[in-house]
């Protein structure tokens, strides 16, 4: 599988079938025919051997369950999911579901690893239900980076937050097989990481900007403004491209 989903089953919207003459749907419920039903039932048989089997008792097998059918086995199974990643527990398999059984069990052939949902240092604004809300257009993950790239991450959100006692927001990364994406020209290499500015005032604009420079992996950060900081690094965009955000390049 590819377009942005790899091994586990895909969602999409009319523009992101558009761009990759796909024809998934936007979410998957009982009753629903469709082929990437038959890989979310493999792919919660999946988590439910890597699960304790205590969570599951009354749970229906999905064991030799490979139609298409949405029944109400896959229902269940959904439902003990998105309970236990702290989901809505609807049976409904969106967005939400979907980036959720990426940071389990998703593999990305480019060997990246998806940016965690939530850590003490950053929080993946992709994860957050305002995140999920404001991405109907598309509904792509883009959290995969190099492994690299993510600890260089963590360092940046762990300097801002002892700066500033706030955690930054990351939006988008590159999605798990590094697929093109209608969203960005560029993000296809897991080394560029979207830092939200919407939740800093002027100051702390300038100090993520202090503390991205200083960051040996960090190559290029691109904004609206250097707010001061000399550094060879920044690149300033009038554009308004890069207004509510920072585009961070890291080396590795």
């Amino acid at each position: 599988m590819d377009n942005g989903h790899n091994n586990v089953a895909a969602v999409g919207t009319t523009y992101s079938n558009q761009f990759y003459t796909t024809n998934f749907k936007s979410s998957y419920r009982l009753g629903d025919n469709h082929e990437q039903v038959a890989i979310l039932k493999a792919n919660l048989r999946e988590y439910r051997s890597k699960t304790p089997s205590y969570l599951w008792t009354g749970t229906p097998s999905l064991e030799n369950n490979t139609s298409t059918i949405f029944d109400s086995a896959t229902e269940e199974n959904l439902k003990v999911f998105q309970k236990r990643e702290g989901l809505t527990a609807d049976g409904i398999y969106g967005a939400g579901s979907r980036n959720a059984m990426h940071a389990v069990i998703g593999v990305s052939p480019k060997g990246w690893v998806r940016v965690f949902r939530s850590t003490s240092a950053y929080i993946n604004y992709n994860d957050t239900s305002t995140g999920l809300s404001s991405d109907s257009k598309y509904m792509l993950d883009h959290s995969w980076v190099t492994s690299t790239t993510r600890d260089t991450l963590y360092d940046l959100g762990y300097s801002f937050y002892q700066k500033t006692n706030k955690k930054i927001e990351v939006n988008d990364c590159s999605l798990i097989d590094g697929a093109d994406t209608p969203e960005h020209q560029t993000h296809m290499n897991g080394k560029i990481i979207d830092i939200r500015n919407a939740p800093m005032t002027t100051t702390e604009e300038k100090t993520f900007l202090e503390v991205a420079v200083a960051h040996s992996n960090v190559q290029k950060v691109i904004f609206k403004t250097n707010h001061g900081v000399s550094s060879s690094k920044i690149v300033v965009d009038t554009s308004g491209v890069h207004d509510d955000h920072f585009h961070v390049e890291t080396y590795n």
